[in-house]
């Protein structure tokens, strides 16, 4: 049963009145907003791996994103039944509507054109503050969506310390280190939120900050807090293995090539990964993965079951409080196989030449986009969109912000208008 402590249904930017007959939890809510966010809907045109338009089988953000929710139930339903008897771990975990709410919210921050838009931000970004998609998520849950103006969803404590990936401000990094690449962070406009959620009683301010220094200088999985240690996993997993099914399904790579990567990876393993019936072997994959589209749904389903029923909770002694001290994780090998399938999946996949080709348009668009509005964002933006921004943020942070927000399509279609002779219309929809 979930603890009941006031300090974390406390809300970012203070409670409010409920409607008549509301008997939700503030968690219930805090997944209501998300489900019902522009920015949510905005995922089902967002690049995952493979982009929008390319068919209708493999995954978008937004599917992604459906997913991960419902692995995140999983796990915490795992975990729940483990622990029904410890009343030290059963108290902390976190609710059904809490642990969907994050995975559903995860990945909002991201641009269009996955990480290759990502990137192609931060690039223009990095003497501006920097851009990354976890600290996009944040910002929008937080100030950007138009729940509560200026106030975004106005989330609970915990749920900000669910999806609060990467504790560390943008600011305590070089940036001369990551021009290339964004470091793993949130933006320094969202300090005091973050000051907000990690350092105010109950949670002790002297072990907030050793829980930073930790984080930042040992990059091992188990160093989030509970809630966002399951919502990392299951990330993981929908990545790994979801991502999987559909490069075989679009018959992307070579069945051969698959099979020498994953015999190569067993060979580490021994002969199987896990226990009794819930094991997986190399066999299964031999004799399913590229069988008829039951038998390799069979096997993702046994995969995702592989991790779900293996995840435990690890305690860190040097921590009290629960939500520090208490940790999903696994122990290998099936940590390593999940390591290894999103090696898999990245390496043959996101890194083949045709992806690449892609990737490289869609920065390109971002980084041409930004330059251009910069130049007159209130004259290019839509008035009403750049009027909802705040004045404290800067012109940059501003452009970023509206540019992050556009789905794969609306970017290409704003690329055309301004930099393709004959298309576009002053009735398009903007």
């Amino acid at each position: 049963m979930l603890v009941i402590d006031e300090d974390f249904h406390m809300r970012c930017w203070g409670q409010e009145s409920l409607r008549p007959n509301d008997e939700r939890d503030q968690y219930q809510r805090d997944k209501a907003r998300v489900v019902h966010s522009s920015a949510f809907r905005r995922l089902q045109a967002k690049t995952q791996v493979m982009g929008v338009g390319e068919g209708d089988f493999h995954r978008t953000r937004l599917t992604h994103s459906i997913e991960v929710a419902q692995i995140g139930e999983g796990l915490l339903g795992s975990l729940q039944r483990q622990y029904r008897d410890d009343e030290e771990v059963s108290g902390w975990l976190p609710s059904r509507d809490l642990i969907a709410a994050a995975c559903l919210a995860h990945d909002l921050g991201h641009p269009p054109f996955g990480h290759g838009g990502e990137r192609a931000l931060h690039g223009c970004m990095v003497d501006h503050g920097g851009f990354e998609g976890n600290a996009q998520t944040l910002r929008i849950v937080t100030r950007l969506d138009k729940y509560k103006p200026g106030k975004g969803m106005n989330p609970t404590r915990r749920f900000v310390l669910a999806v609060l990936k990467y504790p560390f401000a943008y600011s305590t990094f070089e940036k001369e280190c990551y021009r290339d690449k964004p470091p793993k962070c949130f933006f320094d406009s969202e300090s005091d939120i973050v000051d907000w959620a990690m350092r105010e009683p109950p949670l002790n301010r002297g072990e907030s900050d050793r829980f930073f220094a930790m984080r930042k200088h040992n990059k091992k999985r188990n160093l989030y807090t509970l809630d966002c240690s399951i919502l990392e996993y299951a990330d993981d997993i929908a990545y790994g293995v979801h991502d999987l099914e559909d490069i075989v399904s679009r018959r992307m790579v070579q069945n051969d090539e698959i099979m020498d990567r994953l015999q190569a990876m067993f060979e580490g393993y021994g002969s199987k990964v896990g226990v009794d019936d819930a094991a997986v072997t190399l066999s299964d994959f031999e004799k399913n993965l590229f069988g008829a589209h039951h038998e390799r749904k069979g096997l993702i389903g046994k995969l995702v079951n592989l991790f779900v029923t293996s995840v435990r909770i690890d305690r860190r002694r040097e921590f009290t409080h629960p939500l520090i001290e208490l940790q999903a994780r696994f122990d290998d090998p099936v940590e390593t196989l999940l390591v290894d399938l999103k090696k898999l999946t990245h390496e043959l996949v996101v890194q083949r030449a045709e992806i690449q080709q892609l990737e490289r348009r869609g920065k390109r668009i971002v980084r041409q986009l930004y330059e251009e509005l910069l130049e007159a964002p209130s004259e290019l933006i839509p008035l009403h969109t750049w009027n909802s921004y705040s004045e404290e943020d800067s012109r940059e942070r501003r452009v970023c912000d509206y540019i992050a927000s556009m789905t794969d399509p609306y970017a290409e279609r704003i690329y055309r208008r301004l930099f393709i002779p004959g298309q576009g219309s002053s009735r398009d929809e903007l």
